[in-house]
């Protein structure tokens, strides 16, 4: 990989010099004798990596060009020649100069030694930021659970959401995750570093609603005794969530809209038009375009938040997630009621498998701190369950199916009778073929038919037989 070297320096013999000690083969070296360009240079030139300027140079704006270069890249490694005073010196270091050689032509070894030294350094560096970087997008994509075909695809495609200014609609039935998957939307943009903003939109008044995202003059209604921002003037570079969007009038579905049309508002009382930075994330419940089609969401507002649009399954359509939520959930009740080294027999697992789970990842969570909570014992057993799980005998995969046409219902039903195939199998065509008692070349072309990727199966199916506990 080449060095790309910069050299401000107006000596005669600086070019044969510099050659000498920066091996040309391995650097790319340049030398000028003008400083005027300089930013110009680097801007044409992004590859940079150092830049050595004689003090000659660094006339009464000095300290201003040192800034200007380190404020345009950086990381750029700045090393400076010639003499310098003592309080230029400090002055100069505070802005970020990284080594200082008062003659360099005496002293060729120990220039190329620290440019080696500092170019190590940074690459280091360099290596460390992407780590973090890589480990940071593990962390927050593995907050929201799941290794269902349907949940991989989500978390890709949050993944290329994440950074984009754009305005993204989640949807999905209530308690499948929506504000777990916000926030990780959040985590994983530019705005990570600033607050994530939750606001419900449902049961709130419109004018509460209003001057809590908008904001208030003073006097503007009854009660309102001093000025008052809203979250859309002081979440600047910040997400604001808005859970619920269905739930908003069409009074306030109107001033949503400017906002999402132009980054504009006004405060409730307010003549000056303000400007807001903020990303907006909107979830619901509901259909949002079924309502837009009963007259009771507006159209425009609907696309203008449909912009990329991100749907949760219901937890019934992904079974297969069910043993690493109850995982997820027994690590933060073990540690939450000091209850650790808890494990769910086989049974009780299946059983929780089973159900219909109409309040989704939230009911789940629920049951899980409860019996996390109340044992008495390490070993929880279908027991300790409350009764209404207990009724449960069969899977509740075809009475909570909605209604469809027949062959579209066969089509969903194969679908996931296969994948639950080569879960049970560990994505072993064979043995699922056997289990299925169909000919492997029969279930090879279902496979196909419904484009189900085998190798997510591979080396990653939960036993069944084995118990769930947070020490594993």
């Amino acid at each position: 990989m080449l060095n790309n070297i910069l050299i401000v320096d107006n000596n005669r013999s600086a070019k044969e010099f510099y050659s000498t000690i920066f091996d040309m083969n391995k650097n790319e070296v340049t030398i000028q004798n003008d400083i005027k360009n300089i930013l110009d240079n680097i801007s044409d030139n992004p590859q940079t990596d150092c830049i050595i300027i004689d003090s000659y140079y660094l006339t009464d704006s000095g300290a201003d060009i040192l800034y200007n270069i380190k404020a345009l890249k950086p990381d750029i490694i700045l090393i400076l020649t010639g003499a310098v005073t003592t309080d230029d010196l400090i002055k100069y270091i505070k802005i970020g100069v990284d080594d200082y050689f008062e003659n360099p032509y005496l002293m060729p070894e120990g220039l190329k030694e620290s440019f080696i030294n500092l170019i190590k350094k940074k690459r280091k560096e360099l290596v460390d930021v992407f780590q973090n970087e890589m480990a940071h997008v593990k962390k927050e994509t593995t907050q929201f659970i799941g290794q269902n075909e349907s949940i991989i695809a989500l978390k890709k495609m949050a993944l290329k959401a994440a950074p984009l200014d754009a305005t993204i609609l989640i949807t999905g039935e209530t308690g499948t995750g929506k504000e777990v998957l916000a926030r990780m939307l959040h985590s994983l943009s530019p705005y990570k570093y600033n607050e994530f903003i939750t606001v419900h939109c449902g049961g709130i008044p419109d004018t509460l609603l209003e001057s809590t995202l908008f904001g208030h003059e003073k006097g503007s209604f009854t009660g309102a005794y001093r000025e008052h921002k809203g979250y859309f003037e002081i979440a600047e570079n910040s997400t604001i969530f808005l859970d619920e969007i269905g739930d908003t009038t069409p009074a306030m579905q109107v001033k949503l809209l400017r906002v999402l049309q132009d980054k504009t508002f006004r405060r409730v009382g307010g003549n000056s038009t303000l400007k807001t930075g903020a990303r907006i994330i909107a979830a619901t419940n509901h259909d949002l375009l079924t309502m837009v089609n009963n007259g009771d969401f507006r159209r425009d507002l609907y696309y203008r938040l449909n912009v990329i649009a991100m749907k949760i399954p219901p937890l019934w359509q992904r079974p297969d997630d069910i043993p690493l939520l109850i995982r997820h959930f027994i690590q933060i009740y073990s540690k939450k009621h000091n209850h650790l080294g808890v494990y769910l027999k086989p049974e009780t697992i299946d059983i929780l498998t089973r159900q219909a789970w109409s309040g989704n990842v939230r009911e789940l969570e629920h049951v899980i701190e409860r019996l996390v909570a109340l044992s008495d014992t390490d070993w929880i057993g279908p027991s300790e369950l409350p009764e209404e799980y207990l009724q449960t005998k069969h899977n509740s995969y075809i009475s909570h199916m909605p209604f469809m046409p027949f062959a579209e219902a066969k089509k969903t039903f194969e679908h996931d009778y296969i994948k639950k195939l080569l879960k049970k199998t560990g994505g072993n065509i064979t043995r699922a073929a056997t289990l299925a008692k169909i000919p492997r070349q029969n279930l090879h072309l279902k496979i196909n038919k419904h484009k189900i990727n085998v190798h997510l199966f591979n080396q990653r199916s939960l036993s069944e037989e084995s118990p769930v506990s947070i020490s594993d």
